[in-house]
């Protein structure tokens, strides 16, 4: 079976600080036992790495610069989907606090505090709302 997993927990440097978090290779060997991975960044589909770090205001996704970038964010989105589609993956392996790839929790600002909501990324949504499996790297054993 296909899953595609956020790059970035593959030892990718893409993040928004031109970092990766990769995950432990115990569990990576075990997901690579049970899934062909498709590694996939949405947002380094239209925003260059590094980039400012962004969270979600309402549901749009303004930069610590105060620039919308919620089209940018959609536009990686839609080309993760189009990759599903097109390669038959049945599952997403989400970064957490991602504001593209969070599966249980997204970076926010609300009433002018930065926290970390309980709510998907864009990315994740998206996948979900077309019935995209999604599994958070919390739940990775």
């Amino acid at each position: 079976m296909k899953a595609m997993i956020s790059k970035c927990m593959l030892g990718v440097p893409c993040r928004y600080d031109g970092k990766s978090k990769p995950l432990d290779e115990n569990i990576l060997n075990k997901l690579k036992e049970k899934y062909e991975l498709i590694p996939f960044c949405p947002e380094e589909v239209a925003l260059p790495t590094p980039r400012p770090p962004a969270r979600f205001i309402g549901d749009r996704i303004i930069d610590i610069n105060g620039i919308d970038k919620t089209d940018a964010f959609l536009k990686g989105a839609k080309e993760a989907l189009n990759l599903c589609k097109k390669e038959n993956i049945k599952l997403f392996i989400g970064k957490e606090k991602s504001p593209s790839c969070g599966i249980k929790k997204t970076s926010a600002y609300i009433n002018g505090c930065e926290c970390k909501c309980d709510a998907p990324g864009l990315t994740a949504k998206l996948l979900k709302e077309e019935g995209i499996e999604l599994l958070s790297e919390w739940n990775l054993t």
